[in-house]
């Protein structure tokens, strides 16, 4: 039976990584996958979207997405920030085999991780809206799978545990 993966997660907190390995490890299963990137998806459909309002209705168009997807009979892996209570509700009404995986990182690993430097432009009063600082977002609260980041991570002991986990 096809699933849909919600990796999500703060800016940061490596969900394209996560879910990268894990299309990866699908696809080794013999899987029919179809990886989704919420940066790449952001270009595709919407250059701007920057209010929480804004935000939860693009997060739903790729829950839409993904549930369009997954009828077809593939797997579907979205690495997206998507942390709206309305979106995980939706999601796990609507979409067959909804596993969602909240990876939980504390904001001082991220802000030390910062690689498209939203972190340090916030700071700065550069830009604003950056969910988890200025935009409120909601933490998964009964997630499939609860990944939380120690001094002690590594990518592969994240994606170990994931694996175990779905």
């Amino acid at each position: 039976m096809n699933k849909c993966y919600w990796v999500t997660g703060l800016s940061a907190t490596g969900k394209t990584t996560l879910s990268s390995l894990l299309v990866t490890h699908l696809r080794g299963l013999g899987k029919t996958v179809i990886y989704l990137d919420g940066d790449e998806l952001r270009q595709v459909l919407a250059d701007e979207a920057y209010t929480r309002e804004e935000r939860v209705a693009l997060a739903m168009r790729y829950a839409r997405l993904c549930k369009l997807l997954s009828e077809q009979g593939v797997d579907v892996v979205i690495a997206v920030i998507g942390l709206f209570k309305e979106i995980h509700k939706w999601n796990r009404e609507n979409i067959a085999n909804y596993i969602e995986i909240f990876i939980d990182t504390p904001l001082s690993e991220l802000k030390r991780r910062d690689p498209k430097k939203l972190y340090r432009d916030i700071e700065l009063g550069m830009i604003k809206n950056v969910a988890g600082i200025d935009l409120k977002i909601d933490i998964p609260s009964n997630p499939d799978t609860h990944l939380k980041w120690s001094e002690k991570s590594t990518i592969d002991s994240m994606f170990n545990e994931l694996v175990k986990s779905i």
